[in-house]
């Protein structure tokens, strides 16, 4: 018997019965964690009274799961909403986060002009430490949509189990062993609800690089709240074609998760009845699908809605409770879930997409760009979890050509510290409208500082009309910190 067959025969036991009672102090739990992981409100394990001397040693046990092998924090502590009000008392800031960060309706939705500010812009070459030039393709593989869903990654996590188990065992090494106990029980009971292609493939995912099924989960929910990329969607003056591209940046106070992906990162391109049905850039081992195009049809790119509100407050509350939903409630949906099931639907088109993720229930807030084939065919939706917040289009009679997304609301002035988007555009506004093209955009927009960040893992450009879809790896030790 497999791991992941133990732990479907757990979940349908006696564990479900202790799921429900412990959920309060599993939210606290996670909280706790996100807290002590988080760049924006750093805090260490003398706040918890924990001696550094007792976090055990990093060396996996035989286990066959990541997040046991170093758990942060030495036991058993308890961590009940009664502790979290005492790392408040510690931490006032962290009083002010929370509420706002937890208010409903934190977003305006009156748009209003975004500043342009100007920034000294530079293009950046460099090698990659892993030997590859900056720029390389990434690597193509095919998965087959008729085979069972169990083996559709068989062949890519074999090819890529060195480097999907490191990113995990990296992922999961400050995760407490009670936080991941805690998680663990909580997928046990949502097992059930996740969508029977998800959970086929994920388990075969599992099986293949001999992990748990709980730990790939985790993975896979991990984009849902981490992402930070920046998403252009432009129409040319000379063809009137639509252009799509993104930067795919990760790893935010996590320099290692970011080289970790740089070799895990690939191009997958999805067949069904003999016909390429879409492409996708994913990473090894994730089932969602993050950026995509289905030729003839649209492209798609989710970027995470960071912060809400005049005044931006980072999310990291609302998509922790966020993730909590997804695995115990029906009602929410993971967005890059939802957005492969569009891809993989023959009658997909441009409208009848933006239709459906504008009103589909999700698991966290996101940006969704959406290109088309045709003229006007280019929008970013701004997505609250359970409502459309904005839609902002295409209007090239009007002099808006193009639209640069990255991770707050387009109509508030962008923070300080992470102003991605007044240099895309002053970069495509260099380009212009006429001389617009993948091209142009990978070289002059997406290769320029800070667009490029040391952050950024991949670039993606896309042209459902044309057909073509390229993507390459991206690494700028040179280039701007992220924030």
């Amino acid at each position: 018997m497999t791991v992941n067959e133990r732990h479907r025969a757990r979940s349908s036991g006696k564990w479900k019965r202790f799921a429900k009672p412990r959920l309060v102090q599993s939210v606290s739990r996670l909280i706790i964690f996100f807290l002590l992981s988080s760049p924006i409100l750093p805090m260490d394990a003398v706040l918890l009274r924990v001696p550094v001397s007792r976090v055990v040693s990093s060396q996996r046990p035989a286990r066959h799961s990541f997040g046991r092998r170093a758990h942060a924090l030495c036991s058993p502590i308890p961590l009940y909403p009664k502790m979290m009000l005492r790392v408040v008392r510690m931490r006032p800031l962290l009083l002010v986060t929370l509420v706002t960060a937890l208010m409903p309706g934190g977003a305006s939705l009156a748009p209003s002009t975004a500043r342009r500010q100007g920034v000294n812009l530079e293009m950046t070459t460099h090698r990659h430490p892993s030997g590859r030039d900056d720029g390389t393709p990434l690597e193509k593989f095919r998965v087959d949509l008729d085979d069972p869903p169990h083996v559709r990654w068989k062949h890519i996590m074999k090819a890529n189990r060195e480097g999907a188990r490191a990113t995990m065992f990296y992922l999961f090494s400050s995760l407490p062993e009670t936080v991941h106990s805690e998680v663990d029980v909580l997928i046990s009971n949502a097992e059930a609800r996740l969508p029977a292609w998800a959970r086929e493939e994920m388990l075969g995912v599992a099986d293949a690089l001999n992990v748990t099924f709980g730990d790939v989960v985790i993975v896979n929910l991990f984009f849902e709240i981490t992402p930070f990329c920046t998403s252009i969607v432009s129409q040319s003056a000379a063809s009137g074609l639509i252009y799509h591209a993104r930067n795919m940046d990760f790893g935010l106070a996590m320099p290692q998760l970011s080289a970790s992906l740089r070799d895990i990162a690939i191009d997958v391109e999805f067949w069904n009845s003999g016909k390429l049905a879409f492409s996708a850039t994913t990473f090894a081992g994730y089932v969602g699908v993050a950026t995509g195009m289905r030729a003839g049809a649209f492209s798609v790119t989710a970027n995470e809605r960071e912060m809400t509100g005049s005044i931006p407050v980072p999310n990291i509350f609302k998509s922790l409770i966020n993730l909590v939903n997804v695995l115990m409630s029906t009602d929410a949906y993971p967005v890059t879930w939802a957005v492969r099931e569009l891809l993989e639907k023959e009658d997909s088109d441009f409208d009848r997409v933006v239709s459906l993720l504008g009103a589909r229930k999700f698991a966290t807030q996101m940006y969704l760009t959406v290109g088309g084939v045709s003229a006007g065919e280019g929008v970013v939706l701004t997505r609250g979890r359970n409502e459309l917040l904005n839609t902002w289009r295409i209007n090239a009679d009007d002099g808006e050509w193009f639209l640069v997304q990255t991770n707050y609301d387009h109509w508030i002035p962008m923070p300080p510290w992470d102003n991605r988007k007044a240099p895309a555009e002053k970069a495509i506004l260099e380009v212009g409208a006429e001389e617009i093209s993948p091209s142009t955009i990978y070289k002059r927009v997406l290769s320029r500082d800070p667009v490029l960040n040391q952050l950024t893992v991949y670039s993606t450009t896309m042209s459902c009309s044309e057909g073509t879809y390229a993507s390459r790896v991206r690494d700028c030790p040179k280039c701007s910190p992220f924030r």
